[in-house]
């Protein structure tokens, strides 16, 4: 299928952290639906993280295929081009991405494709063209999956193939053509878009691994207005270079990724717009009512503009599940926080402990 911009504009829809088990939110399914009304995108990407959960699946490829197949109707129903990224958790179901793409591609409107000896599932680069002019290129890159500690990044012959790809096409034509990129885990360089922090500091998140101790807020400078920041970046391990990478020739105007629910957010780095999008999933924990999408406009004169969607503002206050809805505000947003909220936990009985002792000493 050819992409193509509609009065010099292209828009793309992007889902992230839908994190669905095997019976799907129908809140979930209420903001894509609303979103995709609201935006009328040219083009879907979910960016990972569709599915999870070993309990939920035990490997059962029907399950997950029904699982897929319900999660992406809303667009497929309305004939909408869509790809995929994977993330960190796709894998866990039991049945691999490698089989989950082969899924997808029974999908009508599934346009996904996966370079092959190169790392990963679904790496690709999509062309979007005025009239047959190539303007525009989507990127689409799997950032792994979780280490024996912490994330993986972005590998050497992933970033080899986009420096060849993106070196392809300026010699086709003539220069470096605007790209956008689109993948699940964070880039490390996200952090020059916070301020680091006291931890009084009202609003504070505590990083953790590589920020181990360290707290932040959003440099209000340098992110959009509305933008928010409840949990700490969970960035790879190691900086592989993929953003230097992407800053070598100047024609990547964007990257955007999930992965951490709570944050939605985006700002200038050395002059490539880079943001967070929340997740939109109501199984699993997020933003509360400001769960949501991003729209992403590419202009074919090389410029991009972005916002996010979110569920408040396109179906409302009410949600079908409420008693779920309110266990999940409560869960904690990864094993790091849980061990977090139980070592804080334990400090506060033993505290009272303590007291109900001195008391009874004194009575």
């Amino acid at each position: 299928m050819t992409l193509k911009f509609k009065d010099s504009k292209f828009r793309i829809l992007m889902i992230a952290d839908t994190q669905e088990g095997a019976k799907i939110s129908s809140d979930t399914l209420a903001l894509i639906n609303a979103a995709l009304d609201r935006a009328e995108p040219d083009m879907v990407v979910f960016s990972g993280d569709q599915i999870w959960g070993k309990t939920n699946f035990k490997g059962d490829k029907n399950k997950v295929e029904k699982a897929l197949r319900t999660l992406t109707e809303p667009v497929t129903d309305r004939g909408i081009p869509f790809a995929v990224c994977f993330g960190n958790h796709d894998r866990q179901t039991g049945v691999s991405n490698e089989e989950q793409f082969e899924i997808y591609k029974k999908f009508d409107g599934f346009i996904g494709e996966s370079e092959p000896d190169i790392d990963g599932v679904g790496n690709h680069c999509f062309e979007i063209k005025d009239g047959d002019e190539v303007k525009f290129l989507l990127y689409t890159i799997d950032s792994h999956s979780n280490l024996k500690i912490g994330y993986d990044n972005v590998h050497q012959n992933q970033i080899d193939w986009y420096r060849n790809t993106r070196d392809d096409y300026e010699r086709k034509t003539g220069a470096p053509v605007p790209s956008v990129v689109i993948q699940h885990i964070p880039i490390c360089e996200v952090f020059e878009l916070l301020t680091q922090v006291k931890r009084t500091k009202r609003g504070a998140v505590r990083g953790f691994r590589t920020h181990d101790g360290e707290y932040f807020v959003l440099n209000r400078d340098r992110v959009n207005e509305d933008g928010f920041m409840k949990e700490s970046p969970a960035d790879p391990q190691e900086n592989s270079g993929e953003f230097d990478a992407f800053k070598e020739k100047g024609e990547v105007r964007g990257v955007y990724f999930g992965h951490d629910h709570n944050c939605s957010f985006h700002g200038d780095i050395d002059g490539i717009d880079v943001g967070y999008t929340q997740g939109a999933g109501f199984n699993v924990y997020g933003p509360g009512l400001d769960r949501g999408v991003r729209v992403i406009d590419l202009f074919t004169d090389g410029h991009l503009e972005t916002k996010d969607l979110r569920y408040r503002n396109l179906v409302g206050k009410s949600v079908n599940n409420p008693v779920k809805y309110a266990v999940m505000q409560m869960c904690p947003t990864n094993m790091f926080d849980a061990m977090m909220r139980l070592t804080k936990f334990c400090v506060c009985v033993a505290a009272a402990a303590v007291i109900m002792l001195i008391i009874t000493m004194f009575l």
